[in-house]
């Protein structure tokens, strides 16, 4: 009897250890059901990532205006005058294209000749 019992108990114990476990398994911190709510968390941490980084595209295209050798003075001057407080609500900008100005040297070749 006294063997039984102790079998009893080692039962007991080892079902009480795997009840344990596979709660753990399924609710627990890593557990299959908060599984879903990472992979949620992991979607819109992606999404926003997609977003930082159009934005980030945006920020590096506009700076480029302002790099050294390189900068547009239109633009420059357009942004000064918005944020100085000169350009009126009615003032128009316009962007041209950027054409070859010819220089005195190469008008003066393009002459016919009489």
């Amino acid at each position: 009897m006294a063997f039984l019992k102790g079998i009893r108990i080692s039962t007991f114990l080892f079902s009480g250890v795997l009840v344990y476990f596979a709660v753990h398994f399924f609710i627990g911190q890593q557990g299959v059901l908060s599984w879903h709510s990472y992979a949620q968390t992991a979607d819109r941490l992606m999404a926003e990532r997609d977003v930082l980084v159009k934005q980030r595209a945006e920020l590096e295209r506009k700076l480029a205006r302002y790099r050294a050798g390189q900068v547009d003075s239109d633009y420059v001057e357009e942004r000064a005058m918005s944020q100085l407080g000169l350009a009126g609500p009615d003032d128009i900008a316009l962007s041209l294209p950027k054409t070859a100005v010819a220089t005195p040297s190469s008008a003066s070749s393009q002459t016919p000749n009489p």
